[in-house]
């Protein structure tokens, strides 16, 4: 879906002085703001990116290297997590006449290009890139030093079954609107699935006429794919088309089906064969109900109370660990009930913790999402029960 908006320009307020900012413009002769300068500005400051409106699980990107070297050309920047999930962007201003068809094109034949590495060769490719004036490492996996990140092993393993099945994050990043561009994204995702996700990102740059090295980055997704189905990519005599596959009707659970929820559900997969179908039939029952959830690291369940406060029903984590416990101070009486109710009807007990927190577990551990499988149901009714406790459902 494309945005409509009109912005207008950011004023700063310092007690009772006020400073419009003024908004940059990129491209044009001998001016400094150019497509280069933008291209170092994301790979410097990721965080100009807003994962968290794409994909949710991917928000701890890692700089990787700039100008990779593919077949079909240089990549302006790569981007991954410290689980290894992969991130392309390619920089471009709308003022280009490129800017129309040829940047979807040029964006997925560096996809494809991709889909067709394994971690080794990928490698290579980094290891020959832009660091932008950064030291070179000796191998992919030291850049992302000391800090939180999955073994060697397996991270090496992660990023080939990223690659293998397509699982990448794809996204145009430019200094504005174009409306041409958006409309041939939305009629993209119109007619093809994709196995990875692709979006269009504007960034609007302002800075203090004062503070030359100050800037303000506004950035908005102005139109997004879902991932549903992977597509074919075809490249044939230089032009790129993506064919859609067969794709059957979906229920609401499944039908909006990003990498992170897809790697979620591999996860399950893996700790019980009929954990994703069962988990996902829960969760379309359970947004009869107004119940919502966000797949970041862990899934969370979620709802709005009619007065707009958002409770924590619980999360699962990859491994298969549940957690349910009392977390906030917002009726903390009826929160205790639910506990409880979950308790008794889970088969479970409530701990109290030396700060004052109550847990739901299993046989004193932490709970497993396979031990509760068959009793989804059991927990639907307790999550209702409270709802109605908190005035929602009558």
């Amino acid at each position: 879906m494309v945005k409509n908006k009109a912005s207008g320009t950011p004023v700063i307020i310092k007690g009772a002085v006020s400073e419009p900012l003024e908004k940059i413009r990129i491209g044009g002769d001998d001016n400094p703001f150019d497509e280069s300068w933008l291209q170092k500005l994301i790979y410097r400051h990721p965080a100009c990116l807003p994962m968290d409106e794409i994909e949710s699980g991917f928000q701890e990107l890692v700089p990787i290297c700039m100008e990779l070297g593919l077949t079909c050309g240089s990549l302006d920047n790569l981007f991954m997590t410290p689980d290894g999930n992969i991130v392309i962007v390619e920089v471009k201003l709308w003022r280009n006449p490129e800017m129309r068809r040829a940047v979807i094109a040029q964006a997925l034949d560096y996809a494809t290009d991709l889909f067709n590495m394994d971690y080794e060769a990928l490698e290579k490719a980094v290891l020959k890139a832009d660091f932008a004036g950064g030291r070179r490492p000796t191998k992919l996996y030291d850049i992302f030093g000391s800090g939180e990140v999955l073994e060697e092993p397996d991270f090496i393993d992660k990023v080939n079954r990223n690659l293998e099945s397509g699982r990448i994050v794809v996204l145009v990043a430019a200094d504005g609107t174009n409306s041409k561009l958006e409309n041939l994204v939305e009629g993209l995702q119109s007619h093809a699935g994709f196995h990875f996700t692709f979006a269009l990102i504007e960034l609007e740059v302002f800075r203090r006429s004062q503070a030359k090295d100050e800037y303000l980055i506004v950035p908005n997704t102005l139109a997004k794919t879902y991932n549903i189905e992977r597509g074919v990519v075809r490249v044939d005599d230089q032009r790129t088309e993506v064919i859609a596959t067969s794709i059957k009707p979906k229920t609401t659970a499944s039908a909006r089906m990003s990498i992170t929820s897809e790697q979620f559900f591999d996860d399950m997969k893996e700790i019980h064969p009929e954990l994703p179908k069962n988990l996902k039939t829960f969760m379309e029952k359970l947004e009869t109900i107004g119940v919502y959830f966000e797949f970041r690291k862990t899934l969370i369940f979620r709802w709005n109370t009619p007065e707009g406060q958002s409770i924590n029903l619980g999360y699962i984590e990859r491994n298969g660990k549940v957690w349910v416990g009392s977390w906030g101070s917002f009726e903390v009486d009826k929160r205790r009930v639910y506990l409880e109710q979950l308790a008794d009807a889970l088969g479970g007990e409530v701990s109290i913790e030396d700060n004052g927190m109550r847990y739901f577990h299993i046989n004193g551990q932490g709970t497993r999402i396979e031990d509760i499988m068959d009793k989804f149901d059991d927990w639907y009714d307790v999550i209702k029960s409270y709802q109605e406790m908190l005035g929602d459902i009558e």
